[in-house]
């Protein structure tokens, strides 16, 4: 019954087309392990080449190390290639200043950005019903309550369809073994709590609440994108050269305001806005000639009619893997693109020959750089090359294998730059 679930849903969603490439993300619990033996019996219906990814959050000690060795364990039996990443998700939280789950949600992210094809994680209906509740409770919009999305870029969920009891029966009938990750019996986090003290009271009212939530939020998600449709239109009647017409836009209806400023913003501070500066850039059109209000990575101003925006002095950012043939967003409207690779020719431009998965971060306090007159800090180097103080935080840190490979602007241990031939990747920064 579940494989005939699944193969409907992937088939209704357009999750794959034949000769693609899906790369499972395998944690080793019961959800996951599911997923891939699903993928793996439908592979020939899809079409599709099957792989695994595990990654290790480096959280739980020994129980980590063995979830893992499950993974190569499995992996091996059933003959799938497996890749292995992995992070201290407890250093990057300190460092970011998040919590615990948004600093191993961002990395584990960060890793599927480096994998090829199309990446499967294993949300299920009932993942999916959690989230719906989370986004509720901190009052999400409706965004927020369409919940998880089949399709997200080149993550795909294609047990979305399946409540967790389903996907313990399949185990149970294909007698699968899994691994359990301690943390689930405990209340430690938010998601935890609402799956062991609210969700079985929801169950008691509706048994099926997780299909009920799934449905729902469908509906959303075709609400939302018709009001995001009509948004940029309107967006699009607004712009001008450097910023939008104000007065213009304080026209559309604030539904659609709300829409088209989270879409514009976003795209010169992606992924830091929330409602409160949402709320403060839509009072601007409606302030006075010369108002003005700070948000995360730009200060927006009114210039008349007009609505502007500049970077302001902090321009830090998340770190994230860069992927060879691939690009990011930094904040100011840039993107950062990796090129390659290819056999390193002689052109002008950063070039590297790396090893491994290249991060990109901002710089730290005691980062040196190696060149061949010897280490020296990055903080010296800005100053030499009359870097603006306040742009130094959103120059790019180039790292491979835990080592500073080059500095965007400022130039590259000689330790990564390719012979003539040698394999490379070209990094380059567009507006």
């Amino acid at each position: 019954m579940a494989r005939g679930e699944v193969l409907r849903w992937c088939r209704a969603q357009g999750l794959f087309a034949p000769g693609d490439t899906v790369t499972a993300a395998l944690s080793g619990g019961a959800d996951s392990t599911a997923m891939l033996h699903l993928l793996l019996s439908l592979r020939d219906a899809l079409g599709v080449e099957v792989r695994a990814a595990h990654f290790h959050h480096h959280l739980r000690g020994a129980e980590a190390d063995r979830d893992q060795a499950f993974c190569r364990e499995l992996c091996r039996r059933w003959g799938v290639p497996l890749r292995c990443g992995g992070a201290d998700a407890a250093a990057y939280a300190r460092e970011q200043r998040v919590g615990l789950e948004t600093a191993a949600r961002t990395l584990r992210y960060q890793f599927f950005d480096t994998l090829d094809g199309k990446v499967a994680t294993a949300h299920t209906a009932d993942d999916h019903l959690e989230t719906v509740l989370l986004h509720l409770t901190r009052g999400a919009a409706l965004r927020g309550l369409g919940g998880i999305p089949p399709v997200r870029g080149k993550i795909v969920r294609p047990v979305l369809c399946l409540t967790r009891t389903e996907i313990e029966a399949y185990l149970a009938e294909n007698g699968l073994e899994y691994v359990t990750d301690s943390t689930n019996g405990t209340d430690f986090c938010p998601r935890n709590r609402l799956r062991r003290q609210v969700i079985p009271a929801l169950r008691a009212e509706n048994p099926a609440a997780a299909r009920a939530a799934l449905a729902a939020a469908e509906a959303l998600r075709a609400d939302e994108a018709l009001l995001q449709a009509q948004a940029d239109e309107w967006l699009s009647r607004c712009r001008i050269p450097g910023g939008l017409d104000a007065a213009a836009l304080a026209q559309a209806p604030r539904p659609l305001r709300l829409r088209a400023l989270r879409r514009v913003l976003e795209a010169v501070a992606p992924g830091r806005l929330t409602a409160a500066h949402l709320a403060a850039a839509d009072a601007l059109l409606f302030a006075g000639p010369s108002a003005s209000a700070d948000l995360p990575g730009l200060r927006l101003r009114r210039a008349y009619a007009k609505l502007l925006w500049t970077a302001a002095e902090d321009l830090g950012f998340a770190p994230f893997f860069l992927a060879p043939s691939a690009s990011h967003p930094l904040p100011g409207g840039r993107r950062i693109v990796s090129e390659g690779p290819f056999p390193y020719d002689g052109r002008p431009g950063l070039c590297l020959a790396l090893p491994g998965p290249l991060r990109v971060r901002p710089r730290r306090a005691g980062d040196r750089l190696r060149r061949e007159a010897g280490e020296k800090t990055l903080k010296a180097l800005m100053i030499d090359k009359k870097v603006p103080a306040a742009q130094r935080g959103g120059v790019p840190v180039l790292e491979c294998g835990g080592q500073i490979a080059a500095v965007w602007g400022i130039g590259a241990d000689p330790r990564f730059r390719p012979e003539m031939g040698q394999p490379c990747c070209r990094i380059d920064i567009r507006e």
